[in-house]
């Protein structure tokens, strides 16, 4: 009894001591200085008719040092795509880059962004991991327009030029789709903070 007793103490000991070791990585603190004049990822939300402006959440990719990867374990912390994942498994994929395996059964791989930066992406869909950097109003510029490149199958764009048309394909799109999702949508701002252009490309999701 007392050596099961001394086997299950040095067992939580170990666990103690593993869970003391754990790494937790996060992505690097936001690039992005000024966001007027720039095209960024974003959620594209309620249109205020009456302010003519739109709610909108701004995305960055997710960037992380290299050296931080490179020394991930199984039971480390990752922070990334804004949730908090723990490492199960690290492995090589077949060009020899970092593949991460989480408890929740995601795997990300890792891509060169730089000298010493890397940004990730999930194996299943192949979406760039990103997180929200800023939650906005913003006006919509006169001249707004909306570049549809969801299709896949098309070449070209279809683009709408009247707001009324805009937020017609955009009620569509929340009612049988992703909407207007960071995935998968940028918008651009002119100098006064204005949305200009939103463009939207395929999203597995949608």
């Amino acid at each position: 009894m007392k050596k099961w007793l001394a086997l299950v103490l040095a067992a939580m000991m170990m666990l103690a001591v593993s869970a003391a070791c754990a790494k937790t990585v996060e992505p690097e603190e936001t690039e992005i200085e000024h966001i007027a004049g720039t095209t960024v990822h974003a959620t594209v939300g309620a249109y205020n008719e009456e302010a003519g402006t739109f709610e909108v959440t701004l995305y960055e990719l997710d960037r992380f040092e290299k050296e931080d990867i490179e020394k991930l374990e199984a039971g480390d912390i990752l922070l990334g795509n804004g949730c908090v994942h723990k490492v199960k498994e690290v492995t090589k994929d077949d060009d020899g880059d970092q593949l991460v395996k989480t408890e929740e059964g995601l795997e990300i791989y890792f891509v060169q962004a730089g000298d010493d930066d890397l940004t990730a992406r999930l194996t299943d869909d192949d979406r760039e991991l990103m997180h929200a950097f800023a939650k906005l109003i913003l006006p919509a510029a006169k001249d707004l327009v909306y570049e549809d490149q969801s299709d896949p199958e098309a070449e070209n764009p279809t683009v709408y030029s009247s707001l009324e048309e805009i937020l017609k394909v955009k009620a569509e799109k929340e009612e049988t789709s992703i909407g207007f999702n960071f995935y998968s949508t940028q918008i651009e701002l002119n100098k006064g903070l204005e949305i200009v252009k939103i463009h939207q490309d395929f999203d597995v999701a949608q």
